[in-house]
């Protein structure tokens, strides 16, 4: 049985309600199953989404700072995070346990996640665990209502990280949250796109790759036309991520390092 978790950080101690949880949920995912074997007691609540079991419990604490600094200070999505996200309280941990694929996964953790921030008033966001992601409720749920149906979200499910190097020519980046989708970390150094456009090249190559599983192999070369080589080299990671990482190594590449480090 696999596991996934999400956080939701809340302004101040509210009881939880699965009754307010479970008519956002069905209202909002009419195709999903409806929860079932439902429980409630004082912090905590349980409940079954089809074959799933989920788990909600409320922790009388906020989220760890030293867990939150880095990802507030690098997000794109939350524009005042470091200020809003160190003012809350207490935080409520989603678990999700099943016999689903990462996909699955991800996908029902998002549901539930958005039906409890929307039926808690007191919930200002969430912390992506696995991709390192503050996320703001709006967002969140904006994303998660209109483009979760689409396809896979990956603005909130995966970390985009790029910067320049010290050199001012070329850039650097990683991706954080690929492994929980099954797949492996992207990175690119010495990269010589600016930062913009290597956002835009990981975040293309890993949609790619969600859609289409793990077809990219060791030593394949991609790219947009003939003339653009850029060859994927399975390797030890560069950014502290575990187990190998697919690399892109750039014909024209520096090896200068980047002035910036992760977090």
């Amino acid at each position: 049985m696999n596991v996934a978790f999400s956080m939701v950080m809340l302004s101040v101690d509210v009881p939880l309600s699965i009754d307010a949880f479970e008519k956002d949920f069905a209202q909002r995912w009419p195709d999903d199953p409806t929860p079932t074997e439902s429980s409630a007691e004082e912090n905590t609540m349980s409940f079954q989404v089809g074959d799933s079991i989920v788990t909600v419990g409320a922790m009388p604490a906020p989220i760890p700072w030293s867990d939150l600094e880095g990802p507030c200070a690098t997000s794109l999505l939350w524009k005042n995070a470091t200020e809003e996200v160190k003012a809350h309280k207490i935080h409520a941990i989603v678990t999700v346990m099943a016999d689903l694929n990462s996909i699955e996964m991800s996908t029902l953790l998002t549901k539930v996640t958005t039906s409890l921030m929307e039926s808690t008033s007191a919930a200002i966001g969430v912390y992506w665990g696995s991709a390192t992601l503050v996320i703001p409720k709006e967002i969140f749920t904006e994303f998660a209502t209109e483009v979760l149906p689409l396809g896979p979200p990956l603005h909130i499910w995966v970390d985009f990280r790029v910067g320049p190097d010290e050199d001012g020519e070329t850039s650097s980046g990683f991706t954080a949250g690929m492994k929980a989708l099954g797949l492996m970390e992207l990175e690119a150094e010495q990269s010589p796109e600016p930062p913009g456009e290597l956002r835009e090249r990981l975040y293309g190559l890993a949609d790619y790759l969600v859609e289409n599983g793990p077809v990219i192999n060791d030593g394949d070369t991609i790219g947009e036309d003939a003339n653009e080589k850029i060859r994927v080299v399975y390797s030890k990671s560069a950014f502290g991520h575990e187990g190998k990482v697919m690399r892109l190594v750039y014909e024209t590449a520096s090896y200068k390092k980047p002035w910036w480090k992760p977090w």
